[in-house]
C-alpha cells in the first residue's frame, strides 16, 4: 500500500459533521436544561443497564489481548527500525501523565465510598458486601484492564504509523485490512471517524467538566478566590 499523502489544513467532511452534531446537541442542553436532563438521565440508564454486560466482556477481551500482545508470539515484534527517543522509564511516566484524567482525580478517591452508600446487586448500603463491592468495581474502574485497553489498541494505530509509514494517523486507518483500503478512505471510513471524534469531544468535555470544580474549589480554598461561571470559563479556555 502506498504511503498516504500529508494532508494539512481542515478536510471538510471530517471537521464539520461533528461540528455539526455537537453544536446541535450543545445548543438543545441549553435551550431547555431540564429535558436535556431526562433524556441524558434516560439514555445513561439504557446503556448502563442493557448494555452494561457488553462494557464488561469488552474490557476483560482486551485484557486477554493485552496478555496475549505481551505474551504470545508478538512479544519481540518491534513496531518500526528507529532508536527509541526515550528510555522505557520515561514512556512509562508520559504514558501514564497523558492517560491520566480528571476523572482518576474525581471518582479514583470516591468511587468506592460511592458503591459503599448505593451497591449494586442489591446489597445493603454500608454492609460488609458493599465494602468489598466498592473495592472491587473501584479496581476494574482503574485497575489493569482500563490499561490494558489503551495498551491494546495503541498498538494498531503503531502499527500503521511506525510500520506502514502512513502520515495520516486516524481509527479508519486501522479497518484497511478488515474493510479494505476503498471503504476506509470512502463513506465506511468516514463514519467512522465522525463518530470517533464526536465521542472523544464529549469525552473531554466530560473530564472538563469533573475537573472544573475542582480546580475552583481549590483555588477558592488556597487563595481565597471566590468560585463564580467567570472563574469556571477562564480555566476552561486556558485548557483548551
Amino acid at each position: 500500500m502506498k504511503n498516504e499523502k500529508k494532508k494539512s489544513g481542515i478536510e471538510p467532511k471530517v471537521f464539520f459533521p461533528p461540528l455539526i452534531i455537537v453544536g446541535i446537541l450543545c445548543w438543545l442542553t441549553v435551550r431547555d436544561l431540564d429535558a436535556a436532563n431526562v433524556v441524558i438521565n434516560a439514555v445513561f440508564s439504557y446503556v448502563t443497564n442493557v448494555w452494561g454486560w457488553a462494557f464488561e466482556w469488552y474490557m476483560v477481551v482486551m485484557l486477554f489481548g493485552w496478555f496475549w500482545l505481551v505474551f504470545g508470539p508478538y512479544a519481540k515484534k518491534r513496531l518500526g527500525d528507529e532508536k527509541p527517543e526515550f528510555s522505557t522509564a520515561s514512556w512509562i511516566f508520559m504514558m501514564f501523565a497523558s492517560c491520566t484524567s480528571a476523572a482518576v482525580l474525581f471518582w479514583g478517591s470516591i468511587e468506592i465510598y460511592y458503591y459503599i452508600s448505593t451497591p449494586p446487586f442489591g446489597l445493603e448500603p454500608n454492609s460488609t458486601g458493599a465494602k468489598e463491592i466498592g473495592l472491587a468495581y473501584s479496581l476494574f474502574h482503574w485497575g489493569p484492564l482500563p490499561w490494558a485497553t489503551y495498551s491494546f489498541l495503541s498498538v494498531a494505530f503503531a502499527y500503521f504509523f511506525f510500520v506502514r509509514k502512513m502520515d495520516v494517523i486516524r481509527p479508519s486507518s486501522t479497518l484497511v485490512p478488515l474493510v479494505g483500503e476503498k471503504h476506509a478512505k470512502g463513506l465506511f471510513g468516514t463514519i467512522v471517524d465522525n463518530f470517533y471524534l464526536v465521542a472523544l469531544i464529549f469525552a473531554m468535555g466530560t473530564s472538563l467538566g469533573l475537573a472544573t470544580p475542582l480546580v475552583t474549589e481549590c483555588m477558592q480554598w488556597l487563595f481565597g478566590i471566590p468560585h463564580t461561571l467567570q472563574l469556571d470559563a477562564i480555566i476552561i479556555t486556558c485548557w483548551i
